[in-house]
């Protein structure tokens, strides 16, 4: 019996387009050492007094959290439907490393995504989303994107606890994991934290994260309930799936959340065709 391994086990990588997930987090990581480099080195980046720091924040932290946005929200929403790495052991420990630069525990929000947002899609058990008044309409956009993170989270994720939907045990270990790496940067400088480590948290899911779960599905239906509701909303600018994991391809991946992100345009080109061919 041979004992070489196959090719599957070689592979670092679960997918070859995964590479794009690996450099996009790293360069995440880079763009926040950089300006902890910049912030702790005054003399050579000129950041010495309040202004020049209070300016070099209003600049900084918003594209830290941007980034950060995508690095969780989209990146690592690739990771948690379809592990990158071959490796369980790797696929854990990098995952506890990447989302703490979006102020997130991995488990947490893969709970909150897969086993709430996909698993329920829009009907009431689906917390995830904007708020619906008596008509039926969702809340307006800046009504969620203020109080959805991490007020009624924290609401929601303390229920799901109580309630054994989300295992406490797992919970409490991830959650321990997240803050031991979170709280780096304030153990090297507590303002710099805030400056450059939780207000960019706040920018990410307050304005990337939250606004766009929110255009994801605004206007849209509980498709269980209707198989054929529009339960998601594609955008389709080749630029912005280009930069984006195609993650404008949204119906398809809520339809198929097992089909690989690289994959989804494909996927879109022949749920067109099969369309039209039943039109015709």
């Amino acid at each position: 019996m041979s004992t070489v391994p196959s090719a599957a086990k070689r592979r670092l990588l679960a997918h070859p387009k995964d590479a794009h997930c690996v450099v996009y987090h790293l360069a995440t990581v880079a763009a926040y050492a950089v300006a902890f480099w910049l912030w702790l080195h005054p003399e050579v980046s000129g950041l010495d007094g309040f202004w020049p720091r209070a300016l070099f924040t209003l600049a900084a932290a918003p594209l830290l959290g941007w980034i950060a946005g995508i690095d969780v929200g989209v990146n690592f929403h690739n990771h948690a439907h379809r592990p990158i790495f071959t490796s369980r052991l790797l696929n854990r420990w990098f995952a506890r490393c990447w989302t703490p630069v979006g102020g997130w525990p991995a488990a947490w929000w893969q709970y909150l995504h897969v086993k709430v947002h996909h698993a329920h899609l829009l009907t009431e058990r689906d917390w995830t989303l904007p708020h619906r008044g008596a008509d039926g309409r969702f809340e307006s956009s800046p009504s969620y994107q203020l109080r959805h993170w991490p007020w009624r989270t924290a609401v929601h994720f303390c229920r799901d606890l109580r309630a054994g939907r989300f295992a406490r045990g797992r919970a409490l270990r991830e959650l321990g994991w997240f803050l031991l790496l979170w709280s780096i940067p304030f153990w090297i400088d507590p303002v710099m934290a805030l400056c450059l480590w939780l207000l960019p948290h706040w920018c990410a899911n307050v304005i990337t994260l939250n606004r766009g779960m929110y255009v994801q599905h605004a206007g849209c239906e509980a498709f269980p309930a209707d198989l054929g509701a529009r339960h998601s909303n594609d955008f389709l600018e080749p630029f912005y799936n280009l930069t984006m994991f195609h993650i404008g391809y949204h119906a398809e991946h809520h339809d198929h959340p097992g089909v690989h992100w690289y994959e989804l345009p494909e996927l879109h080109e022949r749920r067109q065709r099969e369309r039209a061919e039943r039109c015709a």
